[in-house]
């Protein structure tokens, strides 16, 4: 059923991005918040914790917990990123994902490969850039952290086994999540999802509606929707423009779509947003 009402912002920014980082300030972070930090280059140095003590070099990834002692070393030339990220956003994650940025958690640094660390990255940009758009789209920025939160969480399942979080129909549905993301605009078949996973369309829907409450089609949808928002909401692009970069067959195809998910239709969502 179309939603009738439509509120221009329905969440919050709650994300502070920052590209400059040091043993000085890495610390100084709300309580009521969590912190990534991304070492893109370091030579030497340590980290030390309330649980362990870790040698610096690039390419690792920290979660940075509230209530902890972080103690850091290391030469003025390194270099790295840092999202803080309230707790009001983690409400919003799966009960795994929760865990994984709780102070509960004692996976504080993964040293991804290549592959990952590119994603991490790719990830960071991404926020980046939304934060510091023209026009700031929360619904995005948030879905995108969510995004991060996921691949981490996938890469200390990787790395502590099966003492990482996510398993088993868990684990299947936050590579649905990944392969939605990498694939929503050119494939909105549950059938395609399921095939890349190796199970059936029907074993795809049960664990798709325990982890997120929703349909693998509705998933899907709502992630084509998020973005064409986007792209309505801040960019000079013109419906139709938009349509075929998201896949659609036709104008009228895309049009349809969004007065079905949006109560309104895109011309229409567009105005509102100006």
């Amino acid at each position: 059923m179309a939603r009738e009402n439509f509120n221009k912002d329905t969440e919050k920014i709650n994300v502070v991005f920052q590209s400059k980082i040091g043993p000085d300030i890495l610390n100084d972070f709300p309580d009521n918040a969590f912190t990534i930090i991304l070492l893109d280059k370091c030579d030497s140095g340590n980290c030390v914790t309330d649980l362990n003590k870790y040698s610096l070099k690039s390419k690792q990834l920290f979660i940075h917990l509230p209530k902890r002692v972080y103690k850091w070393e290391f030469s003025p030339d390194t270099t790295g990123r840092r999202l803080i990220v309230d707790d009001s956003l983690l409400e919003t994650f799966a009960p795994e994902l929760k865990y994984t940025f709780s102070i509960y958690s004692k996976y504080e640094m993964v040293y991804p490969n290549d592959e990952t660390y590119q994603k991490f990255s790719d990830e960071f940009d991404a926020i980046r850039k939304e934060l510091h758009s023209k026009f700031m789209f929360s619904e995005l920025i948030n879905a995108r952290v969510r995004l991060l939160a996921l691949i981490i969480n996938l890469w200390v399942e990787h790395t502590y086994g099966n003492s990482g979080i996510a398993t088993g129909g868990t684990n299947f549905a936050f590579k649905f999540h990944l392969l939605v993301d990498k694939y929503y605009k050119t494939q909105k078949s549950v059938a395609f999802y399921a095939k890349e996973l190796s199970i059936t369309p029907n074993y795809l829907g049960v664990i798709c509606r325990e982890q997120y409450k929703k349909s693998p089609l509705k998933f899907i949808k709502e992630r084509v929707l998020l973005e064409a928002k986007k792209l309505l909401h801040s960019s000079d692009k013109t419906i139709k423009e938009i349509s075929f970069e998201l896949g659609f067959q036709s104008l009228s195809h895309f049009s349809y779509f969004f007065r079905t998910e949006m109560g309104m239709t895109p011309k229409s969502y567009r105005q509102v947003m100006d």
